[in-house]
């Protein structure tokens, strides 16, 4: 028996089948069930802002209500509680329903999904139009870039330095975010509410603060002469720096991973030296604007930090930051055990 097809269900048939076929390459060959979303770098750096003002803005209303519910969140590898306070809560919560607006976004954040529900963080929530107008100039300037959604990941830190927050030294406190593309952070923002300052750096682009001005490097002459350390997990810090300068560099404890990228920036810092293990959404908005102006994050075996997935999120092997070639600084140190 002979089988004709007519021409039109030959053409049905093709069309089936290049459907079928599309939508392999589309759903399985993305690697993950779901097409590769085309974004430009610049709108994700505009929503990261605006979601760590947002933040911002909670803490300090909240810190206005004197009611942190602070409590521990568990222990650090030295055996030192970790604090954890509505604001770190609500401040993610509302820094992740921004940046939830990109399907797919790796979104890795200090703090889980929130207990809270959107009703109840509402009064916290301030206005993102006015919030958006106060940087829009600003973000405007940065140049586009269309990037693979899936190669972008975004580590957020709702509130760095909690136990200072604690303590009513808001000065130390800051939120901040920051763009990594493969392991190496490309973008940082550090949002310092209590002070309503914001210093954003992008490589390729440069270091601009929330007023619109370029941050360039001070000069090294210029430039204080001391090591800043962490408060709480300074560990022999002190005695390591005192061996390898002597009196010719003095040390200031200071809190907040955020907060001692930006005395490095403005010059009242040189080194900020950490020997104890860290977190890296602690280190990575910080990173990306030190490696932007010439500097870097290394860890104590001389190594830059990598953000990748495939890395671990705690590093434990402490840091040395500089605006400045931060091998210069990490020869001095080689020869002394740090760890």
């Amino acid at each position: 028996m002979q089988i004709k097809i007519h021409p039109k269900n030959t053409f049905t048939i093709i069309m089936t089948i290049g459907f079928i076929y599309l939508g392999y390459l589309i759903f399985f060959e993305s690697g993950d069930g779901m097409p590769e979303i085309d974004v430009n770098l610049k709108d994700v750096i505009s929503y990261a802002v605006l979601a760590i003002e947002m933040g911002g803005h909670a803490v300090m209303k909240i810190n206005e209500e004197k009611n942190l519910n602070a409590a521990a969140k568990g222990l650090t590898d030295e055996g030192k509680e970790e604090l954890l306070t509505r604001a770190d809560i609500i401040s993610n919560h509302l820094i992740l329903d921004i940046l939830q607006r990109f399907p797919q976004l790796q979104i890795v954040s200090e703090e889980k999904s929130s207990d809270f529900s959107d009703r109840e963080v509402e009064p916290y929530r301030s206005d993102n139009y006015a919030v958006w107008q106060s940087v829009k100039e600003i973000l405007d300037r940065i140049p586009n870039r269309r990037l693979q959604l899936s190669d972008v990941r975004v580590f957020v830190d709702p509130l760095d330095a909690t136990q200072e927050f604690t303590e009513g030294l808001t000065e130390y406190v800051t939120v901040m975010a920051c763009i990594v593309l493969g392991d190496e952070p490309i973008f940082g923002a550090i949002y310092r509410p209590f002070f309503n300052e914001t210093v954003f750096g992008l490589k390729g682009f440069g270091v601009i603060n929330s007023d619109g001005k370029e941050l360039k490097l001070v000069e090294e002459e210029k430039t204080t002469r001391k090591v800043v350390v962490s408060r709480s997990h300074a560990g022999k810090v002190k005695e390591v720096v005192e061996k390898v300068y002597g009196d010719k560099m003095s040390i200031e404890p200071a809190g907040g991973s955020g907060y001692k990228t930006l005395r490095l920036l403005n010059g009242t810092a040189e080194l900020y030296l950490h020997i104890t293990a860290i977190k890296k959404w602690d280190t990575c908005a910080g990173d990306a604007i030190l490696r932007t102006l010439g500097g870097a994050m290394l860890d104590l075996e001389g190594e830059p930090l990598k953000y990748s997935a495939q890395d671990p999120i705690l590093n434990k092997k402490g840091l040395l930051g500089t605006v400045r070639n931060p091998y210069t600084y990490f020869k001095k140190f080689q020869g002394i055990k740090l760890l």
